[in-house]
């Protein structure tokens, strides 16, 4: 199997520290109506001075953007799916105890406590993993991870649409992550990136995995959907669990996520796809999980 897109730190690497958030700083005023949406971003970002190059988000441009940390060292991404619940990859968990678990919601600068409006925090409670989750496959790879304490629901901070159908190969989407830009490099991405790319069909996903060192009996799992396959343009090491999403028919500024980062072979090679869980197929399974939760929680 390829690689899992996960973020560990070598002795040459940097890795981020938890920042503490400044109190001083009034949070952003809560959305509008149309910012209530779940999905909705911000196409020219909330802060002007936050310069962002081409392959960089805006501040503020995915709200739904959450960087994971363990033991105050960040190792992949997630999504918010409601205020008190983050979707990301089961294969990041190996090893950690929630109690170790920090999310970070509304950031884009990690090495930077300068900008317009501070990012929270919240200490794990709680962790879903899929109970058929397959280490060796990636296969089913997703989990929940819920704090008790809701995030609040800000112009840079709210969740994401969880897609119910399959997208057509047509589609163009999006990754935003902090992993490494290109495979060689050393060190992870301090500005959250922003990366565009295809949706693949199911065989020709597979025929081209095949060309690789994975081989000619190499079978895609049923729970994959695949993105990518241009040249340079790729989720890579450390992006691990962040959404890949797509906007949605009828408005170019709303969102719905269509898949998880799996794992890929390397990042960025043309012609090789990288693999995602399919949302579509396990949303009914987060819609329980979160129900669920709710209920415990009242």
């Amino acid at each position: 199997m390829g690689q899992y897109r996960s973020a560990v730190c070598q002795a040459s690497e940097v890795c981020c520290n938890i920042s503490q958030v400044d109190e001083s700083v009034d949070v952003t005023e809560g959305p509008s109506d149309a910012e209530d949406l779940c999905g909705m971003s911000n196409p020219i970002g909330l802060d002007a001075n936050a310069n962002a190059s081409e392959d960089q988000a805006k501040f503020g441009e995915f709200p739904w953007t959450i960087a994971l940390f363990h033991k105050g060292q960040y190792f992949g991404g997630g999504s918010l799916v409601s205020q008190n619940a983050v979707l990301m990859a089961a294969h990041l968990l190996a090893d950690k105890s929630e109690a170790d678990i920090v999310v970070r919601a509304g950031d884009w600068d990690l090495s930077s406590t300068e900008e317009s409006t501070p990012h929270e925090e919240r200490q794990v409670s709680r962790v879903v993993k899929h109970e058929n989750f397959d280490v060796k496959t990636g296969s089913n790879n997703l989990a929940l991870l819920f704090f008790e304490s809701p995030l609040p629901r800000t112009a840079h901070i709210r969740p994401i649409c969880m897609a119910t159908a399959e997208r057509s190969i047509d589609t163009r989407c999006f990754v935003a992550g902090w992993g490494k830009k290109t495979y060689p490099d050393v060190d992870y991405s301090s500005i959250l990136k922003k990366i565009e790319l295809p949706i693949v069909d199911r065989d020709t996903c597979q025929n081209q995995l095949r060309q690789t060192r994975l081989g000619r009996s190499f079978v895609l799992a049923p729970s994959f959907v695949c993105a990518g396959g241009e040249k340079g343009k790729d989720a890579c090491q450390g992006d691990g669990g962040s959404a890949l999403f797509c906007p949605l028919a009828d408005n170019t500024s709303r969102y719905e996520q269509v898949g998880i980062v799996n794992w890929g072979i390397e990042c960025g090679a043309e012609n090789v796809p990288a693999t995602y869980t399919n949302v579509a197929q396990f949303q009914p399974w987060i819609e329980q999980q979160l129900k669920l939760a709710s209920n415990e929680a009242e």
